[in-house]
């Protein structure tokens, strides 16, 4: 009895390290997925990295707002433009500031009358001040306002809610 003993320990010691052996194909296969999923990763890492956005920590909201800010500090407001203005006319005036990226004259969305003021925005941001020394040039016989674009930024935003439901 006394050697049966050491022999059944020694069998259940052989067949433990049979499984390990058995366990290793299984271990190895794991392995490989685990590596295939780590480069993929660092794939779409390198990826993110190229795009920017992600790879700086900002939201889609905050990259938008970045994007808006940055095309406002390139874009004048002109104030007093008459009615019957066309974009060609606006484009006459400012065409030696520099490269015009968009001209916008906002209608009334009911009647299609012009409201009265434009946006215009430039490929640089130099252009602005030069933009900005036509205040007071006449168009149609109005003198036109010209101003740097402000930036709109909701009231709630400025003024956030105190917690009072």
């Amino acid at each position: 009895e006394e050697l049966a003993a050491p022999e059944e320990v020694e069998g259940g010691e052989e067949g433990e390290e049979g499984l390990e052996a058995e366990e290793d194909p299984e271990l190895a296969a794991m392995q490989k997925e685990l590596e295939k999923a780590e480069q993929q990763k660092a794939e779409l890492d390198k990826l993110n990295k190229m795009q920017g956005g992600a790879a700086a920590g900002k939201t889609d909201a905050e990259n938008k707002a970045a994007e808006s800010a940055e095309r406002d500090a390139k874009s004048i407001f002109i104030g007093n433009v008459d009615f019957a203005a066309s974009v060609e006319e606006v484009q006459e005036i400012f065409a030696d500031c520099g490269e015009i990226n968009a001209i916008t004259i906002p209608v009334d969305k009911f009647t299609g009358q012009a409201k009265g003021f434009a946006y215009l925005e430039f490929a640089d941001k130099s252009s602005v001040l030069a933009a900005l020394e036509k205040n007071n040039v006449l168009l149609r016989d109005r003198p036109i306002k010209v101003i740097n674009k402000r930036t709109n930024v909701p009231s709630w935003q400025l003024h956030p809610s105190r917690g009072r439901g």
